[in-house]
């Protein structure tokens, strides 16, 4: 870089005299301001997700090699892929939707039911996924939601679509109830009253304003 002392100015190309007054310039070294900051190599982050993923194809091509290579019953390698599937699907799902609980509750009740039964099934299906995993896994779901309403009213309008999901669930409990789908009974009718009574209550004691918002919402 050059420099000319009359002028005080900096010239940064090959010109050996001053573009403004002539005089020759002198070679002189300065530091080069940047405008932007230098780039740095990203650091990669350690992801969680790809290890759980991964962790989890380990376990599924393990159980299906030793039921190839080994004495192993298939009933259990099918177990074993599902019972993994449903926790790095639970995983995922859970380190994605962080601040609305809603989801999370909604899939693990979908999932731990789905998951008993395919166990029921593999194990020679004698009803209790349906009969008694179901309707409990249906109550606590149920309960978790309504608590949070209860502790933060001004989540109802995120919260309450779960709860309706819900009573849902809780007529097609006694829909198999009345099919004959599921034959012990007692923890059934208990868990499907619980869960349609609850869903009923919480509009029955919901603030008109609470209503007004899900109504909005849902553009009604």
């Amino acid at each position: 870089m050059k420099y000319c002392s009359k002028c005080q100015m900096k010239v940064q190309n090959q010109l050996n005299n001053c573009p403004l007054c002539g005089q020759s310039l002198e070679s002189v070294e300065f530091e080069i301001e940047r405008d932007y900051p230098e780039q740095f190599a990203k650091k990669r982050r350690f992801s969680i997700r790809k290890f759980i993923i991964f962790l989890a194809m380990v376990i599924i091509s393990f159980s299906f090699i030793s039921g190839i290579f080994q004495d192993f019953q298939w009933n259990w390698v099918f177990i074993i892929t599902a019972a993994t599937l449903y926790v790095t699907i639970s995983a995922i799902l859970g380190s994605r939707v962080k601040r609305n609980i809603g989801p999370n509750i909604l899939t693990q009740v979908i999932g731990i039911s789905a998951l008993s039964i395919i166990i029921d099934y593999f194990l020679g299906y004698s009803g209790w996924s349906l009969d008694i995993i179901f309707p409990l896994d249906l109550m606590a779901g149920t309960t978790i939601i309504t608590v949070m309403i209860l502790l933060n009213p001004k989540r109802f309008t995120d919260l309450v679509i779960y709860q309706l999901m819900f009573g849902l669930m809780g007529i097609v409990i006694l829909a198999m109830i009345y099919f004959q789908v599921i034959i012990f009974r007692q923890i059934a009718i208990i868990g499907s009253y619980y869960t349609i009574i609850t869903c009923v209550g919480l509009f029955f004691f919901a603030d008109r304003q609470m209503i007004h918002e899900l109504k909005k919402k849902f553009h009604y």
